[in-house]
């Protein structure tokens, strides 16, 4: 039976501390030859070797060629065209903050990016909700501004603004979001395109770093996060076609747990399911001091998340983490800045293959590479003066 058939979602209708019950002797869930909790897994060791063979029918070549792809750190952007024009300084860009600490992250960055490139920059704070969001992109209508970029603000709280937008020859930069079809945007970066390339990263992952030797592995699944789905929907087609017998169950995590009760939670669910051996999940914030959880709770169930936090980062230098899926948020925020400019001057954007520019703001940190990032994850030290030569500056 296939993964998609065989995936069972469990809803997490409250999340109360978890009972830490039966402390025992761990095991270190990155060496090799050391056993999960169905007893029969091979962990990857710290220098990325494994000690067993993968089981027959999974394909561990092919999801190992994924992580070791994503192990390698960027060497440069890929987009390499200048732009056709110089910029004018006279151009204006405006920014919907979402008023979230990433959301500040992202502010930041194009903020940086827009004084390299010499333009007019305008921050309006949006917020989440419906009315707030609408009426902020309404304010947008009336200043027309040359350039819109919208970083993980739903459309569906101003789709009724976006034909003025077009009228007023404003271009949307649409990114964080998986629905831009639905609203006749582009797919842009951190979009679905890109959400897919995710997922089945991750999925790589749960077969690389147990060695092709388990197929027991559960998703935790940001439901407020309609990229979340998205990467789900991609891991469970990527176990179908590389580990048809594999299970992915599903758990929700909701979003305002991710810094109390997630760690629990995910203890609570190992601890329920104890054939698991590996999980999962689109916010690897939710790793942050697990280890010393399950530990109390006699369990070793390594994972891997997306988004690694410096945190994150720092643990798996100390051998607390197995992996985190790092993304450069600075570096994705000067791409939103360039596709903005590229589309202004009169360019086609067509991304296709979404590989390589996921590869350019993300890396798969493990150990071995940890230490490199002492301050947080950079992806590509050059990215400033390559950008600013593309924009001929």
């Amino acid at each position: 039976m296939g993964t998609n058939a065989r995936s069972r979602v469990t809803l997490l209708a409250a999340l109360t501390a978890a009972t830490l019950g039966v402390a025992g002797c761990s095991s270190d869930g990155g060496d090799a030859g050391s056993e999960g909790s169905s007893g029969d897994v091979v962990y990857r060791d710290a220098d990325g070797e494994c000690a067993a063979e993968p089981l027959e029918g999974i394909d561990y070549e092919t999801a190992s060629e994924r992580i070791a792809y994503f192990e390698e750190a960027s060497t440069g952007l890929p987009q390499t065209e200048p732009l056709p024009e110089p910029v004018d300084p006279s151009t204006t860009v405006a920014v919907l903050d979402n008023g979230s600490a990433v959301g500040s992250i992202i502010y930041a960055g194009i903020e940086q990016a827009a004084e390299t490139a010499g333009v007019q920059l305008q921050r309006i704070d949006a917020g989440l909700d419906a009315q707030s969001v609408n009426t902020a992109v309404g304010s947008v209508v009336e200043s027309a501004p040359d350039i819109l970029i919208s970083p993980a603000v739903d459309a569906t709280f101003f789709q009724n603004h976006l034909e003025a937008l077009e009228e007023a020859g404003t271009t949307v930069v649409y990114a964080g979001n998986s629905n831009a079809e639905q609203f006749g945007l582009l797919d842009s970066h951190s979009g679905r395109g890109a959400s897919l390339v995710n997922g089945e990263v991750l999925a790589a992952a749960a077969i690389t770093f147990t060695c092709g030797t388990s197929t027991e592995f559960v998703f935790y699944r940001v439901p407020e996060f309609s990229f979340s789905q998205v990467q789900l929907e991609a891991a469970e087609a990527y176990l179908e076609d590389t580990c048809p017998d594999c299970t992915l169950r599903v758990v929700d995590i909701p979003v305002a747990t991710m810094d109390t009760t997630a760690g629990d939670a995910i203890v609570s669910d190992l601890q329920a399911h104890p054939e698991t051996d590996f999980f999962i999940t689109s916010a690897d914030q939710m790793q942050i001091g697990l280890k010393a959880k399950q530990d109390l709770a006699g369990l070793d169930v390594p994972g891997m998340g997306q988004s690694s936090l410096p945190p994150n980062i720092e643990q798996i230098g100390s051998g607390l983490q197995a992996a985190g899926l790092a993304v450069d948020y600075n570096q994705y925020s000067w791409f939103m800045l360039d596709e903005g400019l590229r589309r202004h001057q009169g360019l086609e954007v067509e991304y296709g293959d979404w590989l390589p520019w996921v590869k350019a703001i993300s890396r798969v940190i493990t150990p071995a590479t940890a230490d490199e990032y002492p301050n947080g994850f950079v992806a590509y030290p050059g990215m400033a003066d390559d950008f600013a030569a593309l924009w001929g500056k």
